[in-house]
């Protein structure tokens, strides 16, 4: 439905997330790439590098996943400074919770232990686009390029090409969590004032960057263009619905959060937009009496780089 970040959510947004993307990640995909990783690197640590990382939350589920079980180098680009400040501390409280050991050599340079892998970290304050721009070696630098729920904010065509080629010939890239146009709020409200507040939101999405509402389905076009492999493709749709007539705290954190981020979108177009308060407020309060269900679709997908790449 969104990058929500985009709407400048902090930590906690981005923490209560995970529980949510932990469930939405296709598993065929996520183990086709466990599969391919191992192939692509051969003996080699693995080099990886992660745009939008945000806090961290994707490199603490490569971990815990078991993806990661030999020596690795891993770039975590953000373009916002202090979400990856946000990161470390973050990574720190998890660390210290699984048992790893982290240190830091300073602002941007750390190390991760665990009991299968040792990972060198580089944090970088850059854009996508900066990243596109970079030249790569003729043969590029990482196995393993990582995009969550990140793309819908990005211009495809201009940028993707450039980041494919900071990718090793048979590296991977692995993108997770993309939007594909389809929101749904549950049970109907009644009226029709929904559906044109979503179909405005969905629109508000495409004034910013066209294409950003279907991510999902450009994406599985652009990665199957000539020197591209699409390995495994999957859906990863966001289902929220009360069980025991609640919800976790991270459900109706992101929940709220969502709503809240419709509600602030459309307000900002369309301020006299008749009806948007009244739905927003049955929204919020049906959240906390536990009886809102919501999905939106999403799509995994993983591709491989061929060398015939430009």
């Amino acid at each position: 439905m969104m990058n929500a970040t985009e709407e400048g959510f902090d930590s906690c947004y981005l923490a209560a997330k995970k529980s949510i993307d932990d469930r939405a990640l296709n598993r065929y995909v996520w183990e086709t790439l466990c599969q391919a990783l191992p192939q692509t690197t051969g003996i080699e640590p693995a080099n990886i590098l992660e745009i939008g990382a945000g806090i961290g939350t994707m490199l603490a589920r490569l971990v815990d996943w078991g993806l990661l079980t030999g020596p690795a180098t891993y770039l975590a680009t953000d373009c916002e400074g202090s979400h990856l400040r946000l990161a470390r501390r973050h990574l720190a409280t998890w660390a210290n919770q699984q048992g790893h050991a982290l240190s830091w050599s300073g602002k941007e340079r750390g190390r991760l232990r665990t009991g299968q892998s040792e990972i060198s970290l580089v944090f970088e304050t850059v854009s996508a686009e900066e990243l596109a721009r970079r030249t790569a070696p003729q043969e590029g630098a990482f196995h393993l390029l990582i995009a969550h729920a990140v793309l819908d904010l990005i211009d495809l065509p201009a940028v993707l090409p450039g980041l494919l080629a900071q990718l090793t010939p048979s590296g991977l890239a692995y993108c997770t969590c993309n939007f594909d146009g389809t929101t749904l709020f549950l049970p109907e409200y009644p009226g029709g004032e929904e559906q044109e507040f979503l179909r405005l939101y969905h629109a508000s999405m495409e004034a910013r960057l066209p294409g950003a509402s279907h991510t999902g389905r450009r994406l599985l076009s652009l990665l199957q263009r000539p020197g591209l492999e699409l390995l495994a493709a999957g859906s990863s749709d966001w289902v929220l619905h009360p069980r025991n007539s609640g919800y976790t705290k991270d459900e109706a954190f992101f929940l709220h959060a969502l709503l809240a981020t419709v509600e602030r979108q459309l307000a900002k177009n369309q301020p006299a937009l008749s009806g948007l308060t009244a739905w927003g407020n049955t929204r919020h309060q049906q959240i906390e009496a536990g009886t809102l269900s919501f999905l939106a679709s999403n799509l995994d997908l993983l591709a491989r780089r061929h060398p015939s790449l430009p």
